[in-house]
């Protein structure tokens, strides 16, 4: 197992229910609590565990695969032990603990959190491709004279990687001045009404077109890119999303044997019966088969 002190390896149900040994694990999934910078409905920092609850009490068979989730080597790391208050020390955790898997050879698979904690991938893995599926550019320079704020991530991760290895799909709530920018500055995205359009299939060609030329991919999921009809339990929901079924639709054409890691962040279980966690859950369950046999 990695050696940073950042683990509470005490959370009572790991993810699906079991946990492989680390050093025989492809997958090493761990939580990150941390929802400081939140604006409209904070609880995200409740979101590890309750995909993990739900994961536990779900089937894990992938019609997409035809892979059981069992049959996977994943160790729960449990969650990182993050610092209340302090955005960039937790980041530099998450950061460390990327390093550390990165090191064993293995995925990490984080669970959010607010969807600033994708910045601390980011620190970690260089030279990489980030593909944020969010409803948000999240491109602002600071937000709340903040500029460690969920608001701001991808404008962090860019200046990590360049503005040639981010590509945004599912975009829809933004205002003016951020969507000059993103035009001015050739950000490539794809708003939610474009992947509602297009179908899975013509998005997965516009994506892997942009991917053609990347070493390295990097997923990040924030839950709100579904329409809250099928996810209402997220820190900032809008309407007119997509559909789980699309967005995992589009993965299985994009998901490859460059995809280094990924997240999904931003569940807020109190507003509403579950039903996002069990969702998040299935989707990681997706995601992780999908690797798999992108790797074999």
């Amino acid at each position: 197992m990695p050696d940073t002190p950042f683990y509470l390896d005490s959370q009572p149900v790991y993810f699906g229910g079991f946990k492989r040994e680390y050093a025989d694990a492809d997958f090493a999934l761990f939580g990150v609590p941390f929802d400081c910078t939140s604006s409209y409905r904070p609880g995200s920092r409740f979101g590890p565990d309750a995909i993990r609850e739900a994961s536990a009490n779900i089937e894990t068979w992938s019609w997409r695969t035809g892979i059981d989730f069992e049959d996977l080597k994943v160790h729960d790391l449990g969650n990182v032990a993050v610092v209340y208050g302090d955005a960039a020390e937790t980041i530099r955790r998450v950061a460390d603990t990327i390093e550390d898997i990165n090191s064993t050879r293995k995925v990490p698979v984080m669970l959010g959190g607010e969807h600033l904690v994708t910045l601390g991938s980011a620190k970690a893995i260089k030279d990489c491709t980030f593909v944020s599926f969010d409803a948000h550019f999240d491109l602002r320079d600071e937000y709340l004279s903040n500029k460690l704020s969920h608001a701001c991530v991808m404008r962090r991760v860019m200046e990590e990687e360049g503005k040639e290895r981010i590509i945004l799909c599912g975009v829809r709530a933004t205002f003016g001045e951020e969507v000059r920018w993103v035009k001015e500055n050739g950000i490539r995205y794809m708003t939610s009404r474009d992947l509602l359009r297009e179908g899975a299939g013509s998005s997965s060609l516009w994506l892997k077109e942009r991917l053609k030329n990347a070493e390295k991919i990097y997923i990040s999921i924030d839950m709100d890119v579904i329409d809250p009809a099928y996810a209402p339990g997220v820190g900032n929901p809008e309407p007119e999303g997509i559909s789980p079924t699309l967005l995992l639709d589009i993965l299985g054409e994009v998901i490859d044997g460059r995809v280094v890691g990924f997240d999904l962040v931003e569940v807020a279980p109190h507003y509403d019966n579950g039903r996002t966690a069990i969702l998040a859950s299935k989707m990681i369950f997706e995601i992780c088969t999908m690797i798999k046999q992108a790797r074999h």
